[in-house]
């Protein structure tokens, strides 16, 4: 028998007959609780998070609630399996080398695999032992060099190798470890520039946002616009180093509204981009890698996309439970969100429907990209595009710009050269007088 009960049904007409719900899913009596059967391939696990294995993406790895951290090696629904023990929350896999992979259970507790999660060994070498740490502690890789890792407890530490070891690189981030008999006064996410390793922000459940633009030599306190409510999630923006968005959580002081804010100036101004979402906590926030004006957000009533920065949100995904979204992680090569549900299991979503119904097309558009796939050279021809073309970038399939075209008043065609490219997919942004146009491209 699981623990942690939080439900027991009695059969009206036969008290033999009893339904038990605890964290380990729903048990049945018909002795009056003499003996309990398990009812397994239920999809009601508690997620807290999500991760992705980015060499092999099938393989998909989620925390939860008093089940530890569980993996599936074929993204099947049938063969999940436990790795680590404890309430399962961040598990991060290096997106280059996935023999790294680390786990966390409650209060800070934090395990490394050098084996491909296998088996793991304690990394919390250097982590200060008197440090105050979340439920679900921060984790998160320098986009950069992922043998950099940067850990949170009221502190942000960093490491070099791995998590083989620890360094602090910040003072106490919040205001004290409160008045209550939970652990508060810690901090709840981190996030690290893609475009400049320096940058690093922290949010801290007492309302604290800060940044470092040194790597943590200083930090500066950015919160002061921003209501005081606990931070759930910082995320740095894919294009502009000076951007970045903060989500909030009002539960702790019964409110229940959307708070989404983004500031272009590392902090010093914060805008309210919550737009026209439903009245409910959000609780992540991904920035497309590919479409520049593209966010989603995880809230309490589900995921929700913005192809405008946030004037209009609209429902992303079919089919969704209506329990809360706790955790959004993304994969370009697929398109795919992955989406941590709290008591529904996990989800994927194609977000590529969404993107496409909500801008126009560069066939729509009167803009012709042949051929495709393609192999030494793409021919862009926008002779039948109605406005005009400034500039064309491509992305690759992490979101990083790996050529660029800028195009004369008169041209009315371009070819761009791939031959230096990998294989892969691809995006090419047009800029126009019109917007954005994008385009999927795959090189041979």
């Amino acid at each position: 028998m699981h623990v942690d009960q939080h439900d027991l049904y009695a059969h009206p007409m036969d008290n033999n007959f009893l339904v038990l719900g605890n964290d380990g899913g729903v048990y049945t009596s018909q002795n009056a609780g003499n003996t309990w059967t398990h009812l397994e391939n239920l999809p009601i696990t508690q997620f807290y998070t999500s991760e992705i294995d980015q060499q092999h993406p099938e393989r998909l790895y989620g925390g939860t609630q008093d089940n530890g951290t569980n993996r599936t090696l074929t993204g099947n629904i049938d063969d999940w399996h436990e790795i680590y023990g404890g309430d399962g929350f961040v598990v991060k896999v290096n997106p280059v080398n996935n023999q790294y992979v680390y786990a966390e259970y409650q209060y800070g507790g934090l395990g490394r695999s050098t084996n491909g999660g296998s088996s793991f060994m304690d990394a919390t070498n250097g982590i200060g032992g008197s440090d105050r740490f979340n439920w679900m502690s921060p984790l998160t890789f320098n986009p950069a060099n992922p043998a950099i890792l940067y850990f949170g407890s009221n502190k942000v530490y960093k490491s070099t190798n791995h998590a083989a070891g620890w360094s602090a690189i910040s003072p106490d981030l919040t205001n004290g470890p409160g008045q209550y008999n939970q652990m508060y006064g810690t901090t709840t996410t981190l996030s690290v520039s893609p475009i400049n390793q320096n940058i690093i922000y922290a949010g801290t459940d007492d309302g604290n946002v800060w940044v470092t633009q040194n790597g943590g030599s200083d930090w500066a306190k950015i919160s002061g616009e921003l209501p005081d409510r606990w931070v759930t999630r910082v995320s740095t923006d894919q294009f502009d180093e000076a951007t970045a968005y903060v989500t909030l959580s009002g539960y702790r002081n019964d409110e229940y509204l959307s708070h989404i804010f983004k500031t272009t100036d590392f902090g010093q101004n914060w805008t309210d981009i919550s737009g026209d979402l439903p009245e409910s906590p959000i609780n992540d926030i991904v920035v497309d890698p590919v479409y520049v004006p593209v966010l989603y957000v995880a809230t309490d009533v589900g995921v929700f996309g913005t192809v405008n920065y946030g004037q209009n949100w609209i429902p992303v995904g079919e089919g969704l439970p209506n329990v809360p979204m706790m955790d959004l992680t993304f994969q370009p090569e697929m398109r795919m969100l992955v989406v941590a549900t709290y008591g529904r299991s996990m989800y994927k979503i194609t977000v590529d429907e969404f993107v496409g119904n909500t801008e126009v097309s560069a066939t729509e558009s009167g803009i012709r990209l042949y051929p495709n796939p393609a192999t030494d050279v793409i021919n862009i021809d926008f002779s039948g595009f109605d406005g005009q073309i400034s500039g064309i970038e491509l992305f690759d399939a992490a979101g990083k710009v790996v050529q660029t075209l800028y195009v004369s008043h008169n041209e009315s065609k371009i070819s761009m050269p791939l031959n230096r490219l990998a294989s892969g997919v691809y995006f090419l942004q047009l800029q126009s007088s019109e917007g954005l146009v994008t385009k999927r491209i795959v090189v041979k």
